[in-house]
């Protein structure tokens, strides 16, 4: 028996009609096979084998010259989960409007393929890979660290995807420049508080820069209203965190030199005093809980000596220890003082427990809690002030 001279496939499957088709047919006959195809690899009972054998026409027909054929095909490979990777790239890099909707849709993307589409692709494509609702961690992560801003924005967009810490870390370092970033960040309640600190100081830096630069204001005064704001919203992000964030982000303050003393009193005039007590365990090198004894008295030096071990200037002592003996008042009385009565309190202690304090020292003191207390209680003060210094 002579052996045939027309090559046959094996596994019993004739791909060579299939060929003839692509190579013979018209666009229309192609695009019928396109379908038929897609129909033939989506049947869960074809054998592996026969798959294969399959994909060199399959591919051929992803190429070929009639878009109608090629959209034909996609269409109908979208929905198939098990996707040969020669077929899946040679659909992603037809013309955009074949290939993006395929991306978008398609379930065959593992996260080999994702990585490859934002290593290689366009931003169009990379944009279809930030918007997926199973986009990997992978993908993420090369987004944060590559990607260009637009599609670093799209990630915001995509309720899939969850940031870590060192991606908010990386977003700011590489786009902290962007204001659409920056809100974006500012938008995301799990920021790390040390960025929402440096976004403040960046922010005020620019002011000061503005005002300089257009005269609002003289140079000591824009000083002035500029560390202002600063200070407001150090402590807003200092008084919103939790005890564990507290005491890393004064750490954080600490190696920047953003402590400021202004801070601290600030702090003791709005009643703020978990912070005032994290702060100075911090500056004394002691736990929280022993600053927290000497801010309450206890202890052979009592506040005093932990304001010396603290370094802060002298001017702070005797308001920061007003505003300890406020907070000892206020939790044997068992109550929470709103900040107008804190300050009120601040004030009474100031004028009526230590006899010591000179007049002057006493002004300066007021002119504290006029200038960093609450509304009410900062006209009281200033008021006050103004009636001692005309007395003397």
């Amino acid at each position: 028996m002579q052996s045939s001279t027309k090559e046959e496939p094996g596994f019993g499957l004739d791909t060579s009609i299939f060929l003839h088709v692509i190579d013979n047919g018209d666009a229309e006959q192609r695009s019928q096979l396109a379908s038929q195809l897609a129909d033939f690899l989506q049947r869960e009972d074809v054998p592996a084998a026969e798959r294969e054998q399959v994909v060199p026409v399959v591919l051929k027909l992803a190429v070929d010259p009639v878009r109608d054929v090629r959209q034909t095909l996609a269409d109908g490979l979208v929905n198939l989960k098990d996707l040969h990777a020669d077929i899946l790239f040679s659909i992603i890099s037809d013309d955009d409007d074949l290939a993006l909707p395929f991306l978008a849709a398609t379930p065959a993307l593992n996260h080999w393929h994702m990585l490859a589409v934002l290593r290689v692709g366009d931003e169009a494509r990379q944009a279809c890979m930030a918007c997926r609702p199973d986009i990997s961690e992978e993908a993420i992560d090369h987004a944060v660290k590559f990607c260009a801003l637009r599609i670093a924005l799209l990630l915001f967009e995509n309720a899939a995807v969850t940031f870590s810490a060192e991606d908010y870390h990386t977003l700011y370092k590489r786009f902290g420049h962007s204001g659409e970033m920056v809100e974006c960040l500012l938008a995301c309640e799990d920021l790390p508080l040390d960025i929402r600190i440096m976004q403040a100081k960046r922010a005020s830096n620019r002011m000061h820069q503005l005002m300089a630069e257009r005269g609002w204001l003289p140079a000591n005064d824009a000083a002035e209203l500029v560390a202002d704001a600063e200070d407001v919203a150090v402590l807003r992000i200092l008084t919103q965190a939790s005890e564990e964030e507290l005491a890393s982000v004064v750490a954080f303050l600490v190696g920047k030199a953003m402590l400021t003393p202004s801070i601290i009193v600030r702090a003791a005039c709005l009643g703020e005093m978990a912070v005032v007590e994290q702060a100075l365990a911090h500056l004394a090198d002691l736990p929280r809980k022993r600053a927290g004894e000497l801010m309450r008295g206890r202890g052979l030096t009592g506040f005093k000596g932990l304001h010396a071990k603290s370094g802060l200037p002298a001017s702070c002592y005797w308001i920061l220890q007003a505003a300890c003996d406020v907070a000892v008042d206020e939790k044997e009385e068992g109550i929470t003082l709103p900040p107008d009565d804190w300050g009120r309190r601040l004030i009474e202690a100031l004028m009526t427990r230590y006899e010591s304090i000179p007049l002057k020292e006493r002004t300066r003191h007021l002119e504290y809690v006029g200038r960093f207390a609450a509304e009410r209680a900062r006209l009281i003060a200033r008021r006050l002030k103004a009636d001692l210094l005309r007395a003397a």
